[in-house]
């Protein structure tokens, strides 16, 4: 029997969709937009494209969950880090050591294997190592110059779910949900008190909240097709396209 909710590749196809909204507005700019007259247009698909990052967060970790090869897993990911990067500074106008959103899913995976050797232990202890260790990653990465998209919050939000999607407990997915959302509220923060300006676009990142409501109605299912390679080749691609449009009409 069919259950009710999205399957995976339903909510793959909506992280995609809002992912590719996203970064029309990004990489076009929000001048591009106020120079035809819609700056409003600008703020609407950055608004639209926040749902997309918790999404693929919470695939990540339901990957590292049922791949038969971790490693394996591991290795792709990197891979496509590595295509990726040269796209991503370009197209988005990042500076040098600007890292695509694939590195930050490669620490991410780092942090679940660390978590996986330590959740035999004390169940408490788990917590403590998988934040200490996802703070000193981002930090020490920082330090050097070189920026994780999404931060801390880029690689905790996956360990959030990694930890608490699959428990047998009751309250585990409640509580998932609430720490999901609270690191959504902190990561919005992070960017809203380094601002000297309040405008609706330093709002822009609280919307990431309305994703959650999505994956509460995920039921599990696989789906029909899962076009397992389209979701990594996806990424570096329209990114390019849409820079090379860019290249035509700016």
């Amino acid at each position: 029997m069919k259950k009710i909710g999205l399957n995976r590749t339903a909510l793959k196809w909506l992280a995609l969709l809002t992912m590719l909204i996203d970064h029309v507005g990004a990489v076009f700019g929000e001048d591009f937009f106020l120079l035809h007259g819609v700056p409003w247009l600008y703020s609407m698909l950055r608004c639209v494209g926040r749902l997309a990052f918790p999404i693929f967060a919470f695939f990540i970790a339901e990957g590292w969950h049922y791949t038969r090869s971790r490693k394996r897993y591991f290795l792709f990911m990197l891979l496509f880090a590595v295509i990726s990067q040269p796209i991503y500074y370009f197209a988005l106008n990042r500076n040098l050591f600007d890292l695509n959103i694939f590195f930050t899913f490669v620490v991410a995976l780092a942090v679940l294997y660390l978590i996986d050797n330590v959740r035999q232990k004390d169940f408490a202890f788990v917590y403590i190592a998988f934040i200490a260790i996802v703070v000193i990653l981002v930090a020490m990465l920082t330090m050097v110059g070189v920026l994780v998209d999404y931060g801390v919050y880029g690689v905790i939000l996956p360990a959030v779910f990694y930890l608490f999607y699959h428990s047998e407990k009751k309250w585990a997915k409640p509580v998932m949900f609430a720490l999901a959302g609270l690191f959504i509220i902190i990561n919005w923060l992070g960017y809203f008190v380094y601002l000297t300006e309040i405008d609706f676009n330093n709002f822009i990142e609280l919307f990431a909240i309305f994703s959650l409501p999505l994956l509460a109605i995920y039921n599990g299912e696989k789906g029909k097709r899962s076009f397992k390679w389209l979701f990594y080749i996806f990424y570096p691609a329209h990114i390019l396209v849409l820079y090379l449009i860019s290249l035509l009409i700016i």
